[in-house]
């Protein structure tokens, strides 16, 4: 859509509301050559992108990686530190 400098100017804020429901940007001419383009924001992405960034990296986990560890294991229960 192409769009006088100055009937952009006019009707800004009609253009703007309408813009979501468009399916191109406006582009703002001036004598003929476009001195602007304005169209709507990238959507933001959801979520947290530190969650997963480390996915597949992992080369080695031991067999016993996820076996309970025995008492003589705990070197911490072993001191009085929290009593």
């Amino acid at each position: 859509m192409r769009v006088a400098v100055t009937e952009f100017k006019a009707k800004c804020t009609e253009y703007l509301r309408k813009l979501p429901d468009l399916d191109q940007p406006i582009h703002v001419t001036n004598r003929g050559k476009v001195v602007a383009v304005v169209s709507c924001p990238a959507p933001k992405k959801r979520g947290n992108p530190i969650f997963g960034a480390l996915a597949g990296t992992v080369t080695y986990i031991a067999e016993d990686f996820d076996s309970p560890l025995g008492d003589d294991e705990w070197e911490a229960s072993e001191n009085d530190v929290f009593t």
